[in-house]
């Protein structure tokens, strides 16, 4: 039986947004959350999931990984980000203030997260390609707690 890339990788996605809402002590748990969001997982799924995101138990808890680079950058750009918002399956755009784009598509590129795969910048727009709608959504999610917009 041939598993559905796009159906893991959604899966996968879901797990680091129900992990970044709340931290969870047990695969159990994780199990039981994903099965009333609807997924069919059983407890060797879960435990593939976790390897394959690299999430492990740290002071009890299953908590996301951290990003691999510097987000610090990103939470300095607030002031010059003015709207962000999905525009299709793949891609973010970012509408900034006139002549930040540069700076902000800069601080990106320094938080070295993994569903950024290009950022193209103008002037006062910024576009983010990513694989897909998933990647889309997380980092739709991510800009919208570290900049609140």
């Amino acid at each position: 039986m041939s598993i559905d890339r796009e159906h893991q990788d959604y899966r996968r996605r879901t797990i680091l947004e129900l992990l970044a809402e709340r931290p969870m002590k047990r695969q159990l748990d994780i199990g039981r959350a994903l099965r009333k969001m609807g997924f069919k997982v059983t407890q060797s799924t879960v435990s593939r999931d976790l390897e394959a995101l690299g999430i492990v138990r740290h002071e009890g808890f299953y908590r996301p990984p951290q990003a691999r680079g510097d987000q610090s950058q990103i939470a300095q750009m607030e002031r010059f980000i003015r709207h962000v918002r999905g525009a299709g399956p793949h891609m973010v755009v970012f509408e900034t203030t006139s002549g930040a784009a540069k700076a902000v598509a800069a601080a990106l590129r320094s938080a070295n997260w993994p569903e950024v795969r290009g950022i193209l910048a103008e002037d006062d727009t910024l576009f983010v390609a990513t694989d897909n709608v998933y990647d889309s959504r997380l980092l739709l999610q991510r800009m919208r707690r570290i900049i609140g917009k």
